[in-house]
Protein backbone atom coordinates (compact mmCIF):
# COMPACT_ATOMS: atom_id res chain seq x y z
CA UNK A 1 0.00 0.00 0.00
CA UNK A 2 1.36 3.03 -1.47
CA UNK A 3 1.09 6.52 -2.74
CA UNK A 4 1.92 9.50 -5.35
CA UNK A 5 0.48 10.84 -8.71
CA UNK A 6 -0.67 9.27 -11.59
CA UNK A 7 2.69 9.25 -13.16
CA UNK A 8 4.74 8.30 -10.08
CA UNK A 9 8.17 5.70 -10.89
CA UNK A 10 7.48 4.69 -7.10
CA UNK A 11 4.05 3.54 -7.82
CA UNK A 12 4.81 1.59 -10.47
CA UNK A 13 8.25 0.68 -9.74
CA UNK A 14 6.74 -0.91 -5.91
CA UNK A 15 3.32 -2.61 -7.91
CA UNK A 16 5.87 -4.08 -10.24
CA UNK A 17 7.92 -5.88 -6.87
CA UNK A 18 5.30 -6.62 -5.23
CA UNK A 19 3.51 -8.78 -8.26
CA UNK A 20 6.96 -10.67 -8.45
CA UNK A 21 6.73 -10.79 -4.38
CA UNK A 22 3.23 -12.97 -5.07
CA UNK A 23 1.47 -9.80 -3.47
CA UNK A 24 -1.61 -7.42 -4.27
CA UNK A 25 -0.53 -3.88 -4.79
CA UNK A 26 -3.06 -0.96 -3.81
CA UNK A 27 -2.17 3.00 -4.18
CA UNK A 28 -3.51 5.95 -3.19
CA UNK A 29 -3.05 9.01 -6.03
CA UNK A 30 -3.59 12.88 -5.45
CA UNK A 31 -6.09 14.37 -7.66
CA UNK A 32 -8.89 12.95 -10.19
CA UNK A 33 -8.59 10.19 -12.55
CA UNK A 34 -7.03 11.11 -15.59
CA UNK A 35 -9.21 10.83 -18.34
CA UNK A 36 -6.75 8.63 -20.39
CA UNK A 37 -4.63 5.69 -19.18
CA UNK A 38 -0.97 6.26 -20.29
CA UNK A 39 2.83 5.91 -18.86
CA UNK A 40 3.00 4.53 -15.53
CA UNK A 41 -0.64 4.85 -15.03
CA UNK A 42 -1.66 2.47 -17.85
CA UNK A 43 1.36 0.00 -16.33
CA UNK A 44 -0.44 0.18 -13.06
CA UNK A 45 -3.28 -1.09 -14.89
CA UNK A 46 -1.68 -3.63 -16.12
CA UNK A 47 -0.27 -4.89 -12.93
CA UNK A 48 -3.54 -4.39 -12.10
CA UNK A 49 -2.94 -1.81 -8.83
CA UNK A 50 -6.13 -1.32 -6.78
CA UNK A 51 -5.85 2.62 -6.97
CA UNK A 52 -7.53 5.15 -5.49
CA UNK A 53 -7.52 9.15 -6.24
CA UNK A 54 -8.01 12.19 -3.39
CA UNK A 55 -9.83 14.23 -5.72
CA UNK A 56 -7.61 16.99 -4.12
CA UNK A 57 -4.57 18.33 -5.96
CA UNK A 58 -2.29 19.07 -3.43
CA UNK A 59 -0.16 15.92 -3.08
CA UNK A 60 0.08 16.08 0.82
CA UNK A 61 -3.14 14.52 1.32
CA UNK A 62 -2.34 11.40 0.01
CA UNK A 63 0.06 9.99 3.09
CA UNK A 64 -3.46 10.32 5.46
CA UNK A 65 -5.49 9.31 2.42
CA UNK A 66 -2.93 5.83 2.86
CA UNK A 67 -3.40 5.42 6.21
CA UNK A 68 -7.52 5.42 5.64
CA UNK A 69 -7.21 3.11 2.82
CA UNK A 70 -5.01 0.67 5.15
CA UNK A 71 -7.59 0.58 7.64
CA UNK A 72 -10.57 -0.20 5.07
CA UNK A 73 -8.17 -2.84 3.57
CA UNK A 74 -7.47 -4.63 6.98
CA UNK A 75 -11.87 -4.33 7.76
CA UNK A 76 -11.99 -6.19 4.59
CA UNK A 77 -9.53 -9.09 5.78
CA UNK A 78 -6.82 -7.98 3.71
CA UNK A 79 -3.39 -7.34 5.73
CA UNK A 80 -1.90 -4.25 4.17
CA UNK A 81 2.47 -3.14 4.67
CA UNK A 82 1.93 0.95 4.51
CA UNK A 83 5.12 2.06 2.49
CA UNK A 84 4.84 6.06 2.11
CA UNK A 85 4.47 8.27 -0.74
CA UNK A 86 7.33 8.20 -2.81
CA UNK A 87 9.01 5.02 -0.53
CA UNK A 88 10.79 7.84 1.55
CA UNK A 89 12.17 6.10 4.50
CA UNK A 90 15.33 5.04 6.60
CA UNK A 91 14.85 1.62 5.09
CA UNK A 92 13.89 2.31 1.21
CA UNK A 93 17.24 4.75 1.42
CA UNK A 94 19.58 2.37 2.75
CA UNK A 95 19.39 1.07 -1.25
CA UNK A 96 20.96 4.69 -2.09
CA UNK A 97 23.72 4.32 0.64
CA UNK A 98 24.52 1.54 -1.32
CA UNK A 99 24.46 3.50 -4.80
CA UNK A 100 26.30 5.63 -3.53
CA UNK A 101 29.27 2.87 -2.63
CA UNK A 102 28.89 1.55 -5.94
CA UNK A 103 29.14 5.25 -7.86
CA UNK A 104 32.90 5.37 -5.71
CA UNK A 105 33.97 1.72 -7.12
CA UNK A 106 32.79 2.28 -10.60
CA UNK A 107 34.51 5.67 -10.52
CA UNK A 108 37.62 4.45 -8.71
CA UNK A 109 37.87 1.29 -11.79
CA UNK A 110 37.27 4.19 -14.24
CA UNK A 111 40.30 6.39 -13.01
CA UNK A 112 37.72 9.51 -12.36
CA UNK A 113 37.14 11.06 -9.45
CA UNK A 114 33.69 12.77 -9.21
CA UNK A 115 33.12 15.63 -6.90
CA UNK A 116 29.23 16.36 -7.63
CA UNK A 117 26.16 14.29 -8.08
CA UNK A 118 23.34 15.76 -9.11
CA UNK A 119 19.63 14.48 -9.40
CA UNK A 120 16.15 14.65 -9.18
CA UNK A 121 14.70 15.24 -5.28
CA UNK A 122 11.09 14.41 -4.45
CA UNK A 123 10.19 12.63 -1.57
CA UNK A 124 14.35 13.16 -0.58
CA UNK A 125 14.42 9.61 0.18
CA UNK A 126 17.23 9.10 -2.86
CA UNK A 127 19.13 12.50 -1.60
CA UNK A 128 18.74 11.50 2.24
CA UNK A 129 20.24 8.20 1.39
CA UNK A 130 23.41 9.45 -1.08
CA UNK A 131 23.76 12.14 1.69
CA UNK A 132 23.72 9.38 4.47
CA UNK A 133 26.31 7.26 2.18
CA UNK A 134 28.35 10.27 1.17
CA UNK A 135 28.89 10.43 5.14
CA UNK A 136 29.14 6.88 5.91
CA UNK A 137 32.37 6.91 3.29
CA UNK A 138 33.91 9.93 4.30
CA UNK A 139 33.89 10.55 0.50
CA UNK A 140 33.96 14.01 -0.96
CA UNK A 141 31.61 14.17 -3.42
CA UNK A 142 28.54 17.03 -2.78
CA UNK A 143 25.20 15.75 -3.45
CA UNK A 144 22.99 18.21 -4.95
CA UNK A 145 19.33 17.99 -5.17
CA UNK A 146 17.17 19.77 -7.72
CA UNK A 147 13.62 19.88 -6.12
CA UNK A 148 10.72 19.03 -8.55
CA UNK A 149 7.64 18.88 -6.14
CA UNK A 150 8.36 20.52 -2.34
CA UNK A 151 10.26 23.85 -1.32
CA UNK A 152 13.51 23.81 -0.66
CA UNK A 153 13.06 24.41 3.23
CA UNK A 154 10.82 21.53 3.40
CA UNK A 155 13.30 19.34 1.36
CA UNK A 156 16.22 20.55 3.81
CA UNK A 157 14.40 19.14 6.85
CA UNK A 158 13.24 16.05 5.36
CA UNK A 159 16.87 15.33 3.64
CA UNK A 160 18.58 15.46 7.14
CA UNK A 161 15.77 13.52 8.79
CA UNK A 162 15.97 10.55 6.23
CA UNK A 163 20.20 10.85 6.47
CA UNK A 164 20.23 10.42 10.21
CA UNK A 165 17.60 7.68 10.44
CA UNK A 166 19.46 5.79 7.83
CA UNK A 167 22.65 6.18 9.08
CA UNK A 168 21.82 5.10 12.44
CA UNK A 169 19.83 1.90 10.75
CA UNK A 170 23.07 0.68 9.49
CA UNK A 171 24.53 1.19 12.70
CA UNK A 172 26.39 4.51 12.12
CA UNK A 173 26.20 7.98 13.73
CA UNK A 174 26.64 11.24 11.21
CA UNK A 175 27.40 14.64 11.65
CA UNK A 176 25.58 17.28 9.16
CA UNK A 177 25.96 20.59 8.59
CA UNK A 178 23.57 23.12 6.83
CA UNK A 179 26.27 23.06 4.14
CA UNK A 180 25.85 19.56 3.44
CA UNK A 181 22.29 19.84 2.75
CA UNK A 182 22.53 21.04 -0.98
CA UNK A 183 19.33 21.75 -2.61
CA UNK A 184 18.01 23.79 -5.39
CA UNK A 185 15.11 25.36 -6.33
CA UNK A 186 13.23 26.58 -9.33
CA UNK A 187 12.55 24.15 -11.55
CA UNK A 188 9.40 23.05 -10.66
CA UNK A 189 7.49 26.02 -12.55
CA UNK A 190 3.73 25.50 -12.77
CA UNK A 191 3.43 22.38 -10.01
CA UNK A 192 4.42 18.63 -9.90
CA UNK A 193 4.42 16.76 -13.03
CA UNK A 194 3.89 19.92 -15.01
CA UNK A 195 6.67 20.09 -17.87
CA UNK A 196 8.22 23.43 -18.25
CA UNK A 197 9.73 25.25 -21.00
CA UNK A 198 13.22 24.41 -19.36
CA UNK A 199 12.34 20.89 -18.94
CA UNK A 200 10.94 20.11 -22.36
CA UNK A 201 14.07 21.53 -24.22
CA UNK A 202 16.87 19.18 -21.72
CA UNK A 203 14.68 16.36 -22.63
CA UNK A 204 14.97 17.28 -26.08
CA UNK A 205 18.44 18.10 -26.26
CA UNK A 206 19.23 15.04 -24.33
CA UNK A 207 17.48 12.83 -26.66
CA UNK A 208 19.01 14.51 -30.10
CA UNK A 209 22.80 14.42 -28.55
CA UNK A 210 22.85 11.31 -26.86
CA UNK A 211 19.94 9.26 -27.55
CA UNK A 212 18.82 9.38 -23.71
CA UNK A 213 15.33 9.44 -22.77
CA UNK A 214 14.66 11.26 -19.29
CA UNK A 215 11.04 12.30 -18.23
CA UNK A 216 8.46 15.57 -17.36
CA UNK A 217 8.04 14.78 -13.96
CA UNK A 218 11.26 14.03 -12.34
CA UNK A 219 14.66 13.84 -14.18
CA UNK A 220 13.71 16.30 -17.38
CA UNK A 221 13.27 19.17 -14.52
CA UNK A 222 16.67 18.51 -12.55
CA UNK A 223 18.49 18.24 -16.17
CA UNK A 224 16.89 21.54 -16.88
CA UNK A 225 18.32 22.80 -13.14
CA UNK A 226 22.01 21.23 -14.02
CA UNK A 227 21.96 23.32 -17.24
CA UNK A 228 21.14 26.57 -15.28
CA UNK A 229 23.81 25.84 -12.81
CA UNK A 230 26.54 25.47 -15.55
CA UNK A 231 25.42 28.51 -17.42
CA UNK A 232 25.26 30.53 -14.25
CA UNK A 233 28.79 29.59 -13.80
CA UNK A 234 28.10 27.57 -10.70
CA UNK A 235 29.34 24.40 -11.88
CA UNK A 236 32.36 24.65 -14.52
CA UNK A 237 35.11 22.68 -16.85
CA UNK A 238 36.73 21.77 -13.45
CA UNK A 239 33.92 20.15 -11.76
CA UNK A 240 32.86 15.99 -12.47
CA UNK A 241 29.71 15.55 -12.32
CA UNK A 242 27.62 12.57 -12.03
CA UNK A 243 23.98 13.04 -12.94
CA UNK A 244 21.69 10.19 -11.94
CA UNK A 245 18.88 9.11 -14.05
CA UNK A 246 16.68 7.73 -11.57
CA UNK A 247 13.81 6.47 -14.00
CA UNK A 248 11.06 7.65 -15.83
CA UNK A 249 10.81 7.10 -19.26
CA UNK A 250 7.21 5.75 -18.94
CA UNK A 251 5.89 9.13 -17.90
CA UNK A 252 7.26 10.49 -21.62
CA UNK A 253 4.19 8.92 -23.17
CA UNK A 254 1.59 11.23 -20.92
CA UNK A 255 3.19 13.92 -22.70
CA UNK A 256 2.53 13.43 -26.30
CA UNK A 257 2.77 17.13 -27.18
CA UNK A 258 6.71 17.12 -26.16
CA UNK A 259 7.63 15.21 -29.50
CA UNK A 260 5.92 18.22 -31.33
CA UNK A 261 8.64 20.53 -31.65
CA UNK A 262 10.68 20.96 -35.19
CA UNK A 263 14.47 19.54 -34.90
Amino acid sequence: MTGGGPQSNHIRATAAAARVAGLSAAAVMHGSRPAKNQGNLLLDQILNVELFFTDDPDPGHVDLRIREVSEELKRSGSRPYLIPRGGATALGACGYVACLSEIIKQSAALGVQPNWIVLATGSCGTQGGLLAGVKINNSPIQVMGITVSRPVPECRERIANIARETSALLGYHIDLLADDIMIKGGSIGPGYGIPTPECIDAIRLLARTEGLFFDPTYTGKALAGLISEIQDGRLGPGDTVVFLHTGGEPGLFAHPDIGDAPS
